[in-house]
């Protein structure tokens, strides 16, 4: 199946969410992926096993080749590297356009998740799109909800 017509609409989405609303675009796209994550047997007590769950769902169903993460010495930082995503190719289009990157689908469903089953709020600080080497690399912030 050729996915050359998905890919256009996904970034055409996100390119008119981001002049539509610029930097608060991203606040509005954090959801982008849930439903999906939603729909798998996603389950753990600790951020550690639902990244890990959230991994193997993504592998399973062929969305990206690898992904790795870390914790900083804090466990304040999470540094996410996702490599063969299927959403590389929308990320190059936007950045012919002009449009900085601003969702990540995978780990918008891994933040996702660990807010539903942990006690602690997430938030992505930035992405860093690697085309050349065919990575993503994003940052996220770790805190307690109040």
């Amino acid at each position: 199946m050729d996915t050359s017509y998905f890919r256009d609409i996904v970034s055409s989405l996100e390119k008119a969410l981001y002049y539509e609303r610029g930097g608060g675009g991203y606040f509005r796209a954090t959801m982008v992926g849930t439903d999906f994550i939603d729909r798998q047997d996603i389950r753990g007590k600790t951020p550690v096993e639902v990244i890990e769950n959230c991994i193997k769902a993504f592998v399973a169903n062929k969305m990206l080749d690898n992904i790795s993460y870390q914790k900083d010495e804090s466990g304040e930082f999470l540094t996410f590297k996702v490599g063969g995503c299927s959403h590389l190719s929308v990320e190059a289009r936007l950045k012919e356009e002009g449009v900085p990157s601003f969702v990540c689908a995978p780990v918008n469903m891994i933040l996702h998740k660990i807010r539903q089953l942990t006690d602690l709020a997430v938030e992505i600080a930035d992405i860093t799109v690697n085309q050349e080497n065919g990575e993503c690399v994003i940052r996220v912030v770790v805190f307690k909800q109040n």
